[in-house]
């Protein structure tokens, strides 16, 4: 499997979701809804491989990707 954007995003996730489970705050996510943004990611991840062959597209189109939803998230956040 190549690396990829959206692969460290998972990667990078799944750390943070997982080390925060040993506090004693309140969750962050449960665990089904922490399945579905792995699903959801793998899925995007192979769309944009099955469209674009080129690794350096790939890797413009997917950082495109997370600022996009990342900046429609903190829109919708601040609203």
């Amino acid at each position: 499997m190549k690396l990829t954007p959206l692969n460290i995003t998972l990667a990078c996730i799944l750390v943070w979701v997982i080390s925060e489970w040993s506090s004693e705050q309140e969750k962050i996510m449960s665990w089904g809804w922490l399945l579905v943004l792995t699903v959801f990611l793998a899925l995007i991840d192979l769309g944009f491989r099955l469209f674009f062959k080129d690794l350096k597209r790939i890797w413009f189109l997917q950082i495109g990707f997370i600022l996009l939803v990342g900046i429609l998230m903190v829109i919708l956040k601040m609203q």
